[in-house]
């Protein structure tokens, strides 16, 4: 901020030197008429336009950033809202499936124990059944 104004302040003693060195009568012919003017207040008069110009189209860059801005916030805040609601959706949906995968492990265990178990009875009855 204080380097900008710093350069426009030079700028600014740029253009009065220059307008003061030129300070000649010149005609400025406009339209239909014909006007006698300091060379100085021309010079003055258009670096004040080009200012105003400059002035205006950093004012139009400055609110599309702002308006860019306020909407990226509103975004933000509706992403964190669907964060929020997606966490507790997942949470809610993990613990069963824990609980799920739990219980099918405990329930292939015992499978698993029920089959040798009659496995090994099978073996047996069958070794007497011959033996007899």
């Amino acid at each position: 901020m204080q380097l900008g104004f710093i350069v426009s302040l030079l700028f600014a003693i740029l253009i009065t030197v220059f307008a003061l060195q030129n300070s000649d009568v010149v005609n400025i012919n406009f339209l239909f008429t014909n006007i006698p003017v300091s060379q100085a207040l021309v010079i003055f008069i258009s670096a004040a336009f080009g200012a105003i110009i400059v002035t205006i189209l950093g004012l139009f860059r400055q609110l599309k950033l702002t308006k860019k801005i306020k909407d990226q916030k509103h975004e933000i805040s509706k992403l964190k809202e669907e964060n929020t609601k997606l966490q507790e959706i997942n949470s809610i949906a993990e613990s069963p499936v824990e609980t799920l995968e739990n219980d099918t492990k405990d329930d292939i265990l015992v499978n698993e124990e029920n089959t040798e178990n009659i496995s090994a009875e099978n073996l047996d009855n069958k070794k007497n059944d011959n033996l007899s």
